[in-house]
């Protein structure tokens, strides 16, 4: 720093005296460079130059490295040195335009025109990086504690993983043999409860052949083994439009549009529906309390009371070893589902403690502490919220239900700073656009903050959060970890 000093005071009285020094704007770690009396070798290396003209307002060089404390040359950049800030290049064509650049006015020498505040902005930036090492400090402790509660967690999942595996692997021939009994079990269960119903079936059938038999011969009234149109014109309780008759169309409706039918196809097709019609015009007539009744009517309905008295859809119970099958069945998939149950718990908790243990959670896993938790940011319509590891998400604050911005993909800060930025993607589709996604940007907390969320493209989101996870050992000359 000293023999900084001295070559600064040496450049700047050079300056103002009138004679620009040749290290004037030129950086201190290339001052060397130009310290030769003799000659000057451009930095590119095209031409060798005299010594005597550096900083002599003309540009000789085709990089403009001859001139670094002058105009003269538009490509040429000038070092502001600012003892007690921080140093930094701006264009040389900046030089002597009357615009303060530099904090300590060297970019200025001809007018002198310019206060040296280097020390006053030296000390703000030195009490903001007292705040930021501050907080680094503190948040740096956060995180040793979550990474040691992380590593303990990480080793108690690796000491579990190994019963549960073998356990579940333990499991798998009672629940193959639970299976096969179940299979057996309903496989019987099946024969001897479709040997059941179809036996009702049958009977139910020939019960119903019987009824319609019934029917059938008290409606032939010319028997001629057919039922015909004009027969059917006898039952009032056909008379849809209720005129008083029972017309050829009424009636045909009930054949199928043909002209007549043998028992079989009036069994299967037109039984069923004149049944339904007289009841619909019984409940009807006791509706209109009517006393009209019909003498073929009263004969129909006296023929099939008692078929009708004991029309029952209801399947009758089952017998003593069917009952017992079923049984047996319910009892065989209860254990297996029991069975399936418990591996499934295993395979789940397998699951989930691989997945941990295959999660970038940082060297040290002090990471894991965010999963598991969302952190939210009330704005001014809606609430963000950032679960780590897991999604993102836009919530209306009208109450029309939440948005998902995205699911958790992979870390994606830029190198070596990875633990930087969290990216999510595949969120809810946008109308006539991509689907929805978050980039997370991460910076060092001393506690866990969303503090900002913005969408800078149609279904693009960028978070802003703050977390002690990301925050690294500011003693350390070199950050322990890579995630700042």
């Amino acid at each position: 720093m000293r023999i900084l000093c001295v070559l600064l005071a040496v450049a700047c009285s050079s300056a103002f005296a009138g004679k620009v020094s040749p290290t004037l704007g030129v950086d201190y770690r290339r001052q060397p460079l130009y310290m030769n009396k003799e000659e000057f070798q451009c930095l590119d290396g095209t031409k060798i130059i005299p010594a005597n003209q550096i900083n002599d307002d003309y540009c000789d060089c085709p990089d403009g490295s001859d001139e670094p404390g002058t105009s003269a040359c538009p490509q040429a950049v000038f070092f502001c040195t600012n003892v007690g800030h921080e140093g930094y290049y701006i264009p040389s064509s900046r030089v002597n335009d009357g615009i303060c650049d530099c904090c300590d006015g060297s970019d200025e020498y001809q007018s002198n025109s310019c206060q040296n505040i280097c020390d006053e902005l030296g000390r703000s930036a030195r009490e903001e990086r007292e705040r930021k090492a501050t907080v680094a400090r503190n948040g740096f402790k956060i995180r040793q504690e979550k990474a040691l509660e992380a590593q303990k967690l990480k080793k108690e999942k690796e000491e579990s993983v190994i019963p549960l595996r073998a356990e579940k692997d333990s499991l798998q021939p009672q629940k193959q043999e639970l299976e096969r009994i179940k299979k057996e079990a309903e496989d019987r269960e099946k024969a001897l409860t479709d040997a059941h119903r179809d036996k009702w079936i049958a009977e139910k059938f020939e019960k119903k052949k019987s009824a319609a038999l019934g029917w059938f011969v008290d409606l032939d009234k010319n028997e001629d083994s057919q039922v015909s149109v004009a027969e059917l014109q006898q039952l009032p309780y056909l008379d849809s439009d209720l005129d008083g008759k029972v017309t050829e169309e009424e009636a045909k409706h009930f054949l199928g549009d043909v002209d007549a039918v043998d028992f079989s196809t009036f069994t299967s097709t037109v039984f069923d529906n004149l049944k339904q019609s007289k009841k619909t015009h019984e409940a009807d007539k006791k509706e209109r309390s009517s006393d009209d009744l019909v003498a073929d009517e009263d004969k129909v309905e006296d023929l099939s009371q008692d078929e009708e008295d004991n029309d029952d859809d209801t399947m009758p119970p089952h017998d003593e070893e069917t009952q017992h099958a079923i049984e047996a069945a319910d009892s065989a998939r209860k254990a297996f589902t029991d069975m399936e149950i418990k591996v499934n718990t295993l395979e789940s908790q397998i699951r989930e403690a691989e997945t941990f243990l295959n999660e970038d959670y940082g060297s040290d896993l002090a990471w894991v502490a965010l999963k598991g938790h969302c952190f939210e940011l009330n704005d001014l319509q809606y609430i963000y919220k950032v679960c780590p590891f897991d999604k993102t998400i836009q919530k209306d604050k009208n109450g029309h239900g939440e948005t998902n911005l995205g699911y958790w993909k992979s870390w994606n800060g830029q190198a070596p700073r990875k633990y930087t930025g969290q990216k999510y993607d595949e969120g809810l589709q946008c109308w006539n656009g991509p689907k929805r996604s978050t980039q997370v940007f991460i910076e060092c907390g001393e506690q866990n903050e969303l503090y900002e969320a913005s969408e800078p493209a149609k279904c693009e989101y960028q978070f802003k959060f703050r977390t002690p996870m990301a925050c690294n050992d500011p003693d350390k000359e070199e950050p322990m970890h890579t995630e700042l």
